[in-house]
């Protein structure tokens, strides 16, 4: 195959559930006739723990946490404090791998790629940004289709124009994100319950679909399509929760065990165990150790939990999931709606994606292009096996912390 043009774009929040559900309605057709044309992603599948800054930089450095040092969050016992990791990005991404070999890299709002190498005023590995205060996919889109028209775009005070498409473009879209947050976005008022959110999610996915049919004619027009590789994808789904948090409940279960259990904010000479809240999971980390009996005691009480969906050991996370050695000795999934937030919920419902349920989980990815086998990918793929897979494919190279596997199926 020769060299090929990589486009990838990240839908944030994009729950496969999202795009079952309308598929089954009848509705989505444009996306249907794109999926007929390209690689359909039947068993995508996020990571742990499936919050944005962490699943965003495992997906451009084809990598789990144990690389790109990114979790979201983790208690220092040492230091008896919280860490967020924000930006944090270890790893090698694709866009360093793709200047570092002499590609020009553009990323449209592409966060975790900024200064990471990508950087305002800067021609062959630009970071771009709409001008508008609160831009929607709208104007983001617009950004993209200035690159397939070779029309002037902004990057930080310098105005450029790119005469031929750029050999990698990332670009982020949150919509989805912020409505399925349950969010007053765009418009949007905070709905009372997921039935009614979902009827404005499908509408923002409709004019998403409309942007991209858009963008796909424009390239088939400007004869460029057939050099691209176009990845749509997103980082995790969404999961709503109700209700009391459980995260009391916990803290007064393993307290019933005689282990001495805080929040970090509690923290004292006598606690044993610190419980972490996401918004929808929480972790435990061992402020002191536990002998073998008392710790075999407290992972029996947390399986026998009936608000618990899954729970996950620090060895389990360590070799099944990729995860930091910074990690949790526990890692807890509630039940679909139940939570561990730090706060019960009100009147209105709350939805969030650090969950293992499938709503958070399984989320929708499109592969398009001349070069990409028109079918549908029924094994079960990651988050991290796609860029590696196209940036092998596309153009023989290879992010060296990625983990992913490297899928050579998918292409003519």
């Amino acid at each position: 195959m020769n060299e090929k043009k990589i486009v990838y774009i990240n839908l944030d929040g994009f729950s496969y559930s999202y795009f079952g559900r309308l598929k089954k309605n009848g509705e989505v057709q444009g996306l249907c006739s794109l999926a007929k044309e390209g690689l359909l992603f039947n068993d995508l599948h996020s990571g742990i723990v499936s919050i944005t800054n962490p699943m965003q930089s495992a997906i451009l450095g084809g990598a789990w946490s144990n690389k790109t040092h990114n979790f979201y969050h983790h208690y220092d016992p040492e230091a008896r404090k919280v860490v967020k990791h924000y930006r944090t990005f270890d790893a090698e991404n694709i866009a360093e791998v793709m200047t570092g070999n002499g590609k020009r890299v553009v990323s449209i709002h592409q966060f975790m790629l900024e200064n990471n190498p990508c950087k305002e005023g800067v021609f062959d590995c630009a970071y771009i940004k709409s001008s508008a205060p609160q831009s929607t996919y709208m104007e983001r889109f617009a950004l993209l289709k200035k690159l397939a028209l070779k029309e002037p775009v902004k990057s930080g005070e310098e105005y450029f124009v790119y005469d031929e498409f750029p050999d990698f473009v990332a670009l982020y879209i949150d919509d989805l994100d912020s409505l399925g947050h349950n969010n007053e976005y765009d418009g949007y008022p905070k709905r009372h319950t997921p039935e009614e959110r979902f009827a404005d999610i499908a509408k923002r996915i409709k004019g998403i679909e409309a942007e991209l049919l858009s963008f796909i004619r424009l390239c088939k027009s400007e004869g460029i399509y057939n050099d691209l590789v176009i990845l749509i994808t997103t980082d995790h789904g969404m999961t709503p929760f109700f209700g009391k948090s459980k995260l009391t409940d916990l803290i007064n279960a393993v307290n019933a065990l005689g282990i001495k259990t805080d929040t970090p904010d509690s923290v004292n000479d006598e606690t044993e165990i610190v419980v972490l809240p996401y918004t929808i999971e929480c972790s435990l980390y061992y402020q002191k150790p536990l002998s073998n009996e008392r710790e075999e005691r407290l992972s029996e009480l947390l399986r026998s939990l009936d608000y618990v969906e899954r729970v996950f050991t620090k060895p389990q996370l360590l070799q099944e999931f990729g995860f930091d050695e910074r990690g949790p000795q526990f890692l807890l999934s509630p039940q679909y709606g139940s939570h561990f937030y730090h706060r019960d919920g009100d009147e209105y419902y709350g939805a969030s994606h650090d969950s293992f349920d499938e709503t958070s989980q399984h989320i929708f990815g499109l592969l398009l292009g001349e070069s990409v086998m028109p079918s549908e990918c029924n094994d079960r793929v990651y988050s991290i096996d796609l860029l590696p897979s196209i940036l092998y494919k596309a153009n023989g190279l290879k992010m060296k912390d990625a983990t992913g596997k490297v899928f050579k199926n998918w292409f003519k």
